[in-house]
Parts: C-alpha cells; structure tokens; sequence
C-alpha cells in the first residue's frame, strides 16, 4: 500500500525525523533549518506541541518555549519577513531520549492534525487579524514563565501557541477560528477561577 503523503506538519516532523536518526539534537535551531527562516507559523506550531506533549514537565522548559513565541510573534506581529532567534536560544536542545519520546507522541497527533488542516476560508487569514493573534500568543508567551509552578496550564498556553502556528502553517481559516474560540474559553475559564 503506497504511504499517505504527509501535510504540512508531518514534513516538519519527518524532517526533524531523519535529522535525528543522522545524530543531530532536536533544538530551536533544528526546527527553524527544517521550516525555513520566513515560517513563523511552524516556529510557533512545533516549538508549542513540545509543551503539549508529557515533557513539559521538563523545568525550564516552558520558559524556553515563551520566550522562542515572544521572539517569533513579536517580529510577525511587526511584518518581519524573515525571523531572527539568538543563538543561545537556537541552540538549546533536548537530550535524545526526550527527543524520541517527543517524536513518538508528535507522529499520531501530526497525523491527526494534517487530516484535519487544509487551506479554507481564506477570507480569515487577513493581515490585520494574523497580527492581532500573534500579539495575543506574546501575551501567552510572557506568562508561561510563571505556568512552570501551575501543574497543567503550561499545556493549556501552548495549546494555544499551537494552534494558532497550525492556522499559519496550513493557512487555515476554520483553524483561526477554532483558535478564536479556544482562547476566549481559556480567557473566561481563567476569569471564573480568578475573581
């Protein structure tokens, strides 16, 4: 039986894939080298579904992810072309047994995802509202630091950094609007608990 062709995240992750069985560290700067310095969707969508996965129980971990959405939504939210990370935090890498259990639960859920993404809705995926959410995944950003000592809501924050990488990434419209509806139940289950 021929093998489905990937989409848009599962080429990432095989790319990530073979990097990896050739010895090289899934780091910051790996992701950006397979998804190309102009991609900020999937600088935002990988770099979240590291924190979705079991190791954001990593300490450190979901700082080092808020600061790579600050970096990459800040420079999209201002039109950059091409997005510029420092080296101390691209080269940042997981030990390869966090890798392989990353790539492990990263292929059925690339699965998933790529058999529910495709480019729709077009009319969504204007300038305007495209900036407006990565101004609102710095936000999400600036606060994972302090999620480190919440069990469970560093998960909930990348959750939302992911999906919106994935509306960029597949240039899906019915995803932006999924997305919209994510952060405001998270915005207003946060609200109850707070007040």
């Amino acid at each position: 039986m021929e093998k489905a062709k990937a989409g848009a995240l599962g080429r990432i992750v095989e790319k990530v894939e073979q990097r990896v069985e050739n010895g090289e560290q899934i780091s910051i700067g790996m992701i950006q080298a397979v998804a190309g310095r102009r991609a900020a969707g999937p600088m935002l969508l990988f770099p979240a579904l590291i924190v979705v996965s079991p190791l954001s129980i990593i300490p450190g971990l979901p700082t080092l992810i808020g600061l790579n959405t600050i970096l990459v939504a800040s420079q999209f939210a201002l039109g950059r072309k091409t997005i510029w990370l420092p080296r101390w935090l691209t080269e940042r890498c997981l030990p390869a047994k966090n890798a392989k259990k990353l790539l492990g639960f990263l292929k059925p859920v690339t699965a998933t995802i790529d058999g529910v993404s495709r480019k729709r809705w077009g009319a969504v995926m204007i300038d305007p509202v495209l900036r407006l959410g990565a101004v609102v995944c710095m936000a999400v950003g600036m606060i994972m630091p302090a999620l480190e000592f919440i069990p469970f809501t560093s998960t909930w924050a990348g959750a939302i950094i992911a999906t919106f990488g994935l509306a960029l990434t597949a240039r899906d419209g019915m995803v932006a609007l999924a997305w919209v509806a994510l952060v405001t139940a998270v915005a207003g289950v946060a609200t109850f608990l707070l007040v």
